[in-house]
């Protein structure tokens, strides 16, 4: 059950295929329509059902019936939740359904960069969430060990599968420098960027809590003090309709000339993004895992990025990036120790390193294969 279905097709494409060729038969439910391809490649089933993304008790209570009499329809042997709502409404509903293996993948915890009520609230469901489930799945080490901490749930209901993500990357044949001409990213990099030395770049949602206002703020700080190299700032992704820039960090960006976004971009043309990237930055305040973290190390450049939950776990320190406090000094600082080039190199190639040898796919889906054995076919 996810609450949208691109959240299915950004973390799934291709594991339920390979789920589904060693036997399993898998139900996708959501309250958006998938691209017919992902199904038909994945060898899996849809079934439309709306789900509110805010608390809305009468819709809540159409969807878990819904669910409830698609469960008993189909004879569900389990039901893994994904994303708060999606995971809250298909916990209850399996629970009332009697399905024994209930599984919620936990991928980030909102309610740490929220406050008042709304913190209470969206503390709240993640218990209940978790209540209901018979298993949980946190996608790193650190939102393990922060589940216990704020008492989401017991330490022996909850796992992680391998050093974490939901499913890895693909390093052989997407995030793969060696796949890249040289020729393209020139290209691309005097189209988008012009003449310029350093390249600082980030992806993903421009909001709040990714730390762009202090990533800007950082950026201009190293400007100031380097006027000698010209710079850049590469933004990849959408503005966030939700978690909304202030007014003074969205004119900021508007208004320079050596801030550049892109807006949404087609997961084909990441690679290449992050390939003209001489330094990536991801100042996150939260995060299940830094995803975009380990494609860019993947592309073999090197990383600064926050100690937040989640984020914590997607570099080694020193090895393939350094780590930095969510603050315009000390992105400033990090990116003056990464202008050495040669300091770059090193640990972008030690960063490709880990992350094939550590997240590729080929590593993490028969890890969560075993899962699936251990926890479905073992209780039926």
């Amino acid at each position: 059950m996810f609450t949208l279905a691109t959240t299915a097709e950004s973390f799934f494409d291709g594991q339920f295929a390979y789920l589904s060729e060693a036997g399993y038969n898998i139900h996708v439910v959501a309250s958006t329509e998938p691209n017919k391809c992902f199904c038909e490649k994945n060898a899996v089933t849809f079934h439309k059902i709306d789900v509110a993304r805010r608390v809305d008790i009468n819709t809540d209570l159409k969807t878990i019936t819904a669910l409830c009499k698609l469960i008993k329809r189909e004879k569900f042997d389990a039901v893994f939740g994904h994303t708060p709502k999606g995971a809250l409404v298909a916990m209850c509903s399996s629970w009332l359904s009697g399905v024994k293996t209930r599984v919620y993948f936990r991928h980030g915890l909102i309610y740490t960069t929220a406050t008042g009520i709304k913190r209470i609230i969206f503390k709240t469901v993640e218990q209940v969430t978790a209540l209901l489930a018979t298993n949980i799945i946190n996608v790193s080490p650190s939102l393990n060990k922060l589940a216990v901490k704020d008492h989401l749930n017991g330490k022996r209901k909850q796992t992680v599968i391998g050093l974490g993500t939901c499913g890895g990357i693909d390093t052989v044949n997407m995030f793969n420098p060696d796949n890249l001409s040289e020729e393209k990213q020139t290209e691309l990099k005097n189209n988008l960027l012009g003449n310029c030395d350093f390249v600082v770049g980030f992806c993903g949602r421009l909001c709040r809590d990714k730390g762009i206002t202090e990533l800007v703020d950082g950026f201009n700080l190293f400007k100031r003090n380097h006027p000698e190299i010209k710079s850049k700032l590469l933004l990849v992704g959408p503005y966030d309709e939700r978690d909304i820039l202030n007014d003074n960090a969205k004119l900021e960006i508007y208004n320079s000339t050596d801030i550049i976004t892109t807006g949404r971009q087609d997961k084909s043309i990441l690679p290449t993004l992050y390939s003209i990237m001489d330094v990536f930055v991801f100042p996150s305040y939260r995060e299940g895992f830094g995803m975009c973290v380990i494609e860019a190390s993947a592309m073999k450049v090197p990383i600064l990025v926050s100690r937040s939950h989640g984020c914590i776990d997607s570099i080694k320190e020193n090895v393939s990036g350094l780590y930095i406090d969510i603050s315009a000094e000390s992105i400033a600082k990090g990116l003056e120790l990464l202008t050495d080039s040669e300091k770059r190199k090193q640990l972008g190639s030690c960063g490709r390193e880990l992350v094939v040898n550590n997240y590729n796919h080929k590593i993490m889906w028969p890890l969560i294969k075993k899962f699936y054995d251990e926890n479905i076919l073992n209780v039926k």
